[in-house]
């Protein structure tokens, strides 16, 4: 007679406790699901998605010697976090942090993930920060720190790929900044000069042109006032990057303009109509830009593709 398998088992045992020196306790009659991904190659900074149950650190776990704080950030409506005696439920964005070194557990009656930033006690000591003071309390995602750091975790995400040994040292220090930035600030962080401020804010500003560059209303001035801030401050913003408003946005829409001109059923698009598809309301501004980006008429791009 064949064994059954017991997934839930064999995840905890070979993977969970040896590996990620979690565990795990399931709901009743629930089916089984788990994925513990990293979100950028080499940085202590891990997305969990688990089945309906608890994530946990027992007694014996606690005995591997890590010391290092969690800050935990909801991907969950309801997400309940029990740790030195305390309970804390967080909602979808929310945050809190947990110590390795003391037992806890994390988890919810439904469906549930979270994203982990891993930081050393030397890290908030090198920032005269108390984490101490932060363990267990609610973060609210909502905060324009908290804000920033999900905005620029979502783009690292998006990245995916390895950075040299120095690109990721600064992309691990800005992590690190945000998080004591969003555990330690209760006011608007507001248009700081710090390097991670100014790395988050770019990253969320374009990711907003990416989402919306399409719209032939779209400026700085709209941006700006979306993302809270001066037009003048996102100008300077995209400029220590080496670009400009106008270059972003008409990049995003030439590069589309060139994709749907060269996809299969591109020759039954008017030319007219892919501009102001892609945001253009000047068609003549369209086709001068189209040339100097790619070498060629908009018209013989197309039938080049045919």
């Amino acid at each position: 007679m064949a064994i059954q398998r017991d997934p839930i088992r064999e995840w905890r045992e070979h993977y969970a406790r040896c590996c990620l020196h979690l565990d795990f306790a399931p709901l009743n009659d629930v089916s089984f699901h788990a994925s513990v991904t990293p979100v950028f190659a080499k940085l202590p900074i891990v997305r969990t998605e688990l089945s309906p149950g608890f994530v946990f650190r027992d007694e014996d776990l606690v005995r591997d010697g890590d010391n290092n704080f969690g800050f935990l950030i909801s991907q969950s409506r309801n997400l309940d976090n029990m740790h030195q005696g305390r309970e804390v439920r967080l909602g979808l964005g929310d945050a809190t942090m947990m110590q390795a070194n003391e037992p806890g557990r994390v988890g919810s009656c439904e469906s549930f993930g979270f994203v982990e930033v891993m930081i050393p006690p030397a890290e908030w000591d090198a920032r005269g920060a108390r984490p101490s003071d932060a363990l267990m309390q609610r973060f609210w995602g909502k905060s324009d720190a908290m804000q920033l750091l999900r905005g620029y975790i979502r783009s690292l995400e998006r990245m995916r790929h390895a950075a040299s040994f120095d690109s990721l040292e600064i992309v691990r220090c800005h992590i690190v900044d945000l998080v004591v930035l969003a555990a330690t600030r209760h006011r608007p962080v507001g248009e700081s000069s710090a390097s991670a401020v100014v790395v988050a804010r770019r990253a969320t500003a374009l990711d907003h042109i990416t989402s919306s560059f399409q719209d032939p209303e779209l400026t700085l001035a709209t941006v700006a006032r979306d993302l809270r801030i001066s037009p003048r401050y996102l100008q300077r913003l995209l400029e220590t990057s080496g670009t400009s408003f106008t270059a972003v946005v008409n990049e995003l829409r030439l590069q589309r303009a060139f994709t749907l001109l060269t996809e299969a059923g591109g020759g039954e698009r008017r030319i007219s109509d892919v501009a102001l598809q892609v945001g253009f309301s000047d068609i003549s501004h369209f086709n001068r830009l189209f040339r100097s980006r790619f070498g060629d008429t908009p018209r013989s791009v197309r039938g080049q593709r045919q």
